[in-house]
């Protein structure tokens, strides 16, 4: 009687170890990353925060492909850190670090308060800077 009792909680356990793999990739990866992932792309991340977003997005997928191989702890992993670079990146969003374009410099705030400078051209271009005497650049010019 003890053989049987102890072969069927032993089969009862093999069952629930062997069940916490994918119940576990399925709260991760499944809900909590998904929705962070998710609310990281409704706040324009893919601008804005364009290195924190695209190693989100890489760390998703690729525990996709894990959980596709059975391989759930692993899995679990690439969607913790998909989920920590989705927050990193709302973060950074609202802290407000980043602007429009990351290659243009933050534009300046005067003592007044203002933002830019009323001094520049209206139509976005830049002044042309002329420089030692020439005119337009030297070009057709004998010299």
């Amino acid at each position: 009687m003890l053989n049987k009792l102890g072969f069927a909680i032993w089969i009862t356990v093999i069952g629930w170890t062997a069940a916490c793999g994918p119940v576990e990739y399925m709260g991760q990866v499944g809900i909590k990353t998904g929705k962070e992932f998710a609310a990281a792309s409704e706040v324009k991340s893919e601008k804005h925060a364009p290195y924190e977003y695209w190693s989100a997005r890489c760390y998703l997928e690729r525990a996709r492909e894990k959980a596709g191989y059975g391989d759930y702890q692993d899995a679990v992993r690439y969607g913790r850190k998909s989920e920590k670079m989705s927050a990193e990146a709302q973060k950074l969003i609202k802290a407000g670090q980043l602007h429009e374009n990351p290659n243009e410099p933050a534009p300046e705030v005067r003592e007044d308060g203002k933002v830019g400078n009323e001094d520049a051209p209206k139509d976005g271009k830049k002044p042309i800077v002329v420089l030692d005497g020439a005119k337009n650049g030297g070009e057709g010019e004998d010299q």
